[in-house]
């Protein structure tokens, strides 16, 4: 037996193998995953780490709603 191929399960062949990790950016799911990323990077960016203030309302600092 000079074959130096060894069967493995199911018929697979560990040579020949790559890692997903190395072959993932030929995968869609990779690339929706980023462009969900970087879209919730970009707004919670855009909206000063996601401090909203609701139309009409101005924004109003905690120390103004004290009571002596």
């Amino acid at each position: 037996m000079n074959n130096t191929e060894h069967p493995h399960p199911l018929g697979e062949s560990h040579h020949g193998h790559i890692p997903y990790w190395k072959r993932a950016h030929h995968d869609w799911r990779f690339w929706i995953g980023l462009v969900l990323m970087l879209a919730a990077m970009g707004v919670y960016v855009g909206s000063n780490d996601l401090a909203f203030v609701p139309w009409g309302r101005p924004k109003v600092p905690a120390a103004a709603h004290r009571v002596p």
